[in-house]
């Protein structure tokens, strides 16, 4: 008979090792200040302390326990990828941010009716900035979906796919750094959506996030690979989500949060991950 306390590494487990453990040795050798390489490195040893201790855990616990810890830890892993990547962002690069810009421009452009009060003063307006807010609890909402759906044994599966989408967008900040369009002072003038909403959404990101973009939008890639993965295996609880990715994604742009070409890249990203997966 096998092992009863013997287990194979999820998923979860070998991706976050890879990028924890990747992001650390970068931090060794790339330009930092002090303060920003020890934080990096911090987030990179817990990140490897606590993913050891998840693949550990069926030692240590009830089976069953072990397995809801594995399930649900990977949600507080991807948290912490997202900041140990937010401490490469020293400064804005000018020049890229500029062709960043200009490419935004030309997408406002075209769409003029995204930045009209009769759009940004509307009901959908606010239902796409009510939309962004969802991108911070989406991601336990997807493992929870899995659970009520029947399908808690596709949530390794689900970490495969939400993981590699996510991480690939963090791992490209140390090299694509950029300031978010609403702190921009042309980008803060023109948005007048529902107020409480949108005080709320700066507030949040103000006080979680490090105040960088992400190319591709995090945001985006892990909220696509989410319904990706859910239309496969609980299709009604994907089309919910679904829809949730369009607010996300459309409110990123309308709310100034992501450039547009963030938000395409991101969804390009999720989709690769997901045929490559689906597919192997």
């Amino acid at each position: 008979m096998p092992d009863p306390v013997k287990s194979c590494m999820r998923n979860a487990e070998a991706i976050s090792l890879v990028f924890f453990s990747g992001l650390s040795v970068l931090a060794l050798f790339r330009s930092l200040p002090s303060n920003a390489r020890m934080k990096a490195i911090l987030f990179g040893l817990s990140g490897i302390g606590l993913t050891v201790a998840m693949f550990l855990s069926p030692r240590v616990l009830p089976r069953h326990s072990a397995d809801v810890l594995r399930d649900w830890l990977p949600v507080l892993l991807m948290a912490m990828a997202y900041w140990q990547s937010g401490c490469f962002f020293q400064r804005p690069d000018a020049r890229m941010q500029a062709v960043f810009e200009s490419w935004d421009a030309r997408v406002f452009q075209g769409l003029r009716v995204l930045q009209s009060p009769l759009f940004t003063r509307s009901g959908f307006g606010s239902a796409l900035e009510l939309a962004y807010l969802l991108c911070y609890p989406v991601v336990p909402l997807g493992v929870a979906a899995l659970y009520v759906t029947g399908m808690r044994h596709r949530v390794d599966d689900y970490w495969l796919v939400v993981l590699l989408s996510a991480y690939l967008c963090y791992v490209l900040l140390p090299f694509i750094q950029l300031l978010p369009p609403r702190s921009l002072s042309a980008a803060r003038e023109w948005h007048t959506s529902n107020p409480v909403v949108r005080r709320l959404n700066l507030w949040i990101v103000r006080k979680v996030t490090h105040q960088a973009t992400t190319f591709p939008s995090g945001h985006v890639a892990a909220s696509t690979a989410i319904a990706l993965v859910l239309l496969r295996d609980a299709p009604v609880a994907g089309f919910i989500f679904l829809l949730i990715a369009m607010g996300i994604a459309l409110g990123c742009v309308t709310g100034r949060y992501h450039y547009a070409v963030d938000v395409i890249a991101a969804l390009i990203v999720a989709g690769i991950v997901f045929v490559a997966v689906t597919i192997k």
